[in-house]
């Protein structure tokens, strides 16, 4: 019976830590990428990996702001992210041209022992704490990590092409897309640009996601250039998601001694 339950308290224990380095992707996800004037399409959060995930919870409590850019003006869609915390949120675009909505959570906390701690560091390409972990001899510390979202998502509405890709939202940590992923083709690369705080990020590992109808979703991995640019093939057509993950350290605070800002982009290509 004891080896029954030491086991079964092993496989738990590996699943948590498996949980907490593979399911941890948090994504904003239309219904249609790809829309006209006046159609009503839905939209909502999801936490998960590979485009499979559950609702994000507490909607409510932890949205900071839902932002929609257009070429035209900024619009505050934040009392609509707030209105329920799980049903879709629901809307319609009113003008032609490539969108983009943008959602910056509030900060959330968990605590991890050091192994788990160190596992995620590597797995998510935290080298810079990872390694000053190391130098200051604490890989043997449990962690506190404040940690906040920041996710975007373009759409297209109608032919009409612009650059609202392209536009700064404002959110500590961003993805930006130096091409307009519905203007290129089969094969085409796309660079996409990697900021924190509003300066490139140097040698930051990315990840792109990709799914199609037919083929199970894939990921690669990359590193940023010294301008903080990535490029990437678009090898099938689908839908496309680009994540990465900054964590600082924080001295002399009472909540917590890391502070991580979760960036992701999604489009259909």
């Amino acid at each position: 019976m004891k080896r029954k339950i030491l086991a079964f308290s092993f496989i738990l224990s590996f699943l948590t830590l498996s949980s907490l380095l593979f399911a941890h992707e948090f994504w904003l996800m239309p219904s249609k990428f790809r829309v006209q004037i006046g159609e009503l399409i839905a939209f909502n959060f999801f936490v998960g990996e590979d485009f499979e995930g559950e609702l994000w919870g507490k909607r409510k409590e932890r949205t900071l702001k839902l932002t929609h850019f257009s070429d035209k003006k900024q619009e505050d869609l934040t009392a609509l992210a707030l209105a329920t915390d799980s049903s879709d949120v629901m809307m319609k675009f009113e003008t032609n041209g490539t969108h983009v909505l943008a959602m910056e959570s509030k900060n959330s906390f968990i605590a991890l022992d050091a192994e788990k701690f160190n596992a995620y560091l590597k797995e998510d390409g935290i080298d810079n704490i990872f390694e000053l972990r190391q130098k200051n001899g604490d890989l043997d510390k449990p962690s506190r990590e404040l940690y906040r979202r920041c996710a975007k998502t373009i759409i297209q509405v109608g032919d009409k092409m612009d650059k609202t890709y392209r536009k700064k939202t404002g959110m500590p940590l961003e993805l930006i897309p130096l091409q307009n992923p519905y203007t290129l083709k089969d094969m085409d690369k796309l660079t996409v640009k990697v900021l924190f705080q509003g300066k490139p990020l140097v040698k930051k590992m990315v990840v792109t996601w990709h799914k199609s109808a037919n083929i199970k979703t894939q990921h690669e991995k990359y590193y940023t250039d010294a301008e903080g640019t990535i490029t990437f093939p678009l090898t099938q057509r689908g839908q496309w998601m680009i994540s990465t993950v900054q964590m600082i350290p924080l001295m002399n605070n009472a909540e917590g001694n890391y502070q991580s800002y979760w960036g992701n982009l999604t489009f259909e290509f």
